[in-house]
């Protein structure tokens, strides 16, 4: 079972108090467990579930809603003409589970032409909506991306073989020591190599299973301590490059999703820097609150002097010692410079119309309370709320963690989560889904530059207390001409009091204040 991954807000710590509280609660008999009961049941007998079919109906559906529901696993009516579709969806044996009360707070969008942006005439790939389904699966895969300790390298776990990524294979892994980015690079192979094409799938925060805190902290940052980091600027540049020759799609899901509108934005910035023809670049993201105010504040940040807004004892000390540290200063050099030429008060319109260069795509479930945050840049795209509902074998994530039926509030929970939007496009859910625009939490919006600063001084503390304390780290220390400790402002020996990794202290870290002569890179301007 995938543990899926979410939450990247005060909201998420709300959330996830709640979670805990129930999880801590004293343990019951587990024969009077949902989740046993249910597994017991599914393993013999299917005597006592409570299930429904689920017709929708939906008018003026995608013109090539024949294609796609063609492709999957539901009974499906489709008639109409070209531009006038009715489909008539059949779903047997659904959990009849409560659905969360209220209308859903989302803005249909009958004026815009849903399938002339799903399918974007600037691509050379006939199916667009093929490769968006095998980017949900792919966003999916990168949770699997494990790096061993901060010594270690970065690896791709098994998993079990999906048809959805049949035509793909991993040529890449990408990652961040500092921030917790992690990416995986599947390029097409075979038949869908004739339209060539590579998904750069951006992992989101890891909650349950192998929990990572520096993926908590950046989600305080809203992504932009992951988009604007070495080995997310590294990414950057390489898919700038394939770009030359295919088209390229960078995807991700909850914080993944946000940091894919970043990183994606990045791409297009730096292709626009060289002024060279290339392909398409497009952004797929689910699930994700809207990048444009981290991207607002991230070029305020510039414009006021903070270059990429990490510490200057961090920047100095990746200068010496990080081999992506040089490719980072060239992307950044290359999207940063201009912003120092936009007009005051043109920044949203600046970042519009780099996006606008780009097929920008955000799918979302009606009830997805963490789309809320933030304004997506591109096209959002709203799933029929029925479509989350689990199979009667299947159970929802809040079931699996809490072990009992969550009510609303979990169905609300499984709109979020990877695994109910993996079971929705395995319905078809692309050829249902309508332009919609979510409602913003302004409130949210107006309490993130609080909680970057947070992000940024948990960042530093999880890295120092960590990475910067390892044996490895210390060589690039000690190799330096000078470094400083918490204990010493400048070190030339590391037998001085302080200077050495062979203190008695916890935590001892050490950063490199100058190169040896000869070694490491100015550091960025």
């Amino acid at each position: 079972m995938r543990w899926p991954a979410a939450w990247r807000s005060a909201a998420t710590l709300a959330v996830l108090l709640v979670a805990g509280a129930a999880m801590a609660q004293p343990a019951r008999d587990p024969r009077s467990d949902a989740g046993t009961t249910q597994i017991a049941r599914c393993a013999g007998t299917t005597a006592g579930q409570s299930l429904r079919d689920l017709q929708l109906q939906f008018v003026r559906a995608l013109p090539y809603a024949r294609d796609i529901l063609a492709h999957h696993g539901v009974r499906a009516t489709v008639s109409g003409a070209a531009q006038q579709i009715r489909v008539e969806l059949h779903l047997r044996d659904v959990r009849d589970l409560a659905l969360p009360d209220g209308a859903p707070p989302v803005t249909y969008l009958p004026g815009i032409d849903g399938a002339a942006v799903l399918q974007d005439r600037r691509s050379r790939i006939p199916a667009l909506w093929r490769v968006d389904a095998a980017s949900v699966v792919a966003a999916d895969r990168a949770y699997d991306i494990r790096d061993d300790g901060p010594d270690g390298a970065l690896r791709l776990e098994p998993a079990e073989p999906d048809a959805a990524l049949a035509d793909y294979a991993v040529v890449g892994l990408h990652g961040d020591r500092h921030s917790g980015f992690a990416a995986l690079v599947l390029e097409a192979r075979g038949a869908a190599a004739r339209d060539p094409h590579r998904i750069y799938a951006i992992a989101g925060t890891h909650v349950f299973e192998r929990t990572d805190l520096r993926g908590w902290a950046s989600g305080l940052t809203m992504g932009r301590a992951q988009v604007l980091s070495n080995g997310a600027l590294r990414m950057v540049r390489e898919a700038a490059d394939y770009a030359r020759r295919g088209e390229v799609f960078v995807t991700g899901q909850s914080q993944g999703g946000l940091s894919a509108q970043g990183v994606g934005y990045l791409v297009q910035a730096l292709l626009d820097s060289r002024r060279a023809p290339h392909r398409l670049v497009h952004i797929v993201s689910w699930g994700a609150s809207g990048a444009q105010e981290t991207l607002l504040r991230a070029m305020a940040r510039h414009r006021a002097g903070a270059q990429r807004g990490y510490a200057p004892m961090l920047e100095r000390h990746w200068a010496a010692t990080d081999p992506d540290h040089a490719t980072a200063a060239e992307v950044w050099r290359a999207v940063s410079a201009p912003w120092d030429a936009v007009p005051p008060g043109q920044e949203a319109s600046h970042l519009a119309a780099v996006i606008g260069r780009t097929r920008a795509i955000g799918y979302f479930f009606e009830i997805d309370i963490f789309a809320r945050g933030g304004t997506f840049m591109g096209q959002t795209f709203a799933f029929p709320t029925a479509l989350v509902l689990p199979d009667e074998c299947d159970m929802t994530v809040a079931e699996l963690v809490v072990g009992a039926q969550a009510g609303p509030f979990g169905v609300r929970l499984e709109s979020h989560f990877l695994k109910g939007y993996r079971r929705a496009v395995g319905r078809g859910a692309i050829a249902l889904a309508r332009p919609a625009r979510p409602t913003r939490w302004q409130w949210f919006s107006d309490l993130m530059p609080a909680l970057e600063d947070v992000g940024d001084a948990w960042l530093d503390i999880i890295h120092l207390a960590n990475a910067a304390a390892t044996p490895r780290h210390w060589q690039g220390c000690t190799a330096s001409a000078e470094w400083f400790t918490q204990a010493n402002r400048v070190c030339r020996a590391d037998w001085w009091p302080g200077c050495g990794p062979r203190e008695p202290e916890a935590e001892h870290w050490c950063l490199v204040r100058h190169p040896a002569p000869g070694r490491g890179v100015p550091p960025l301007r």
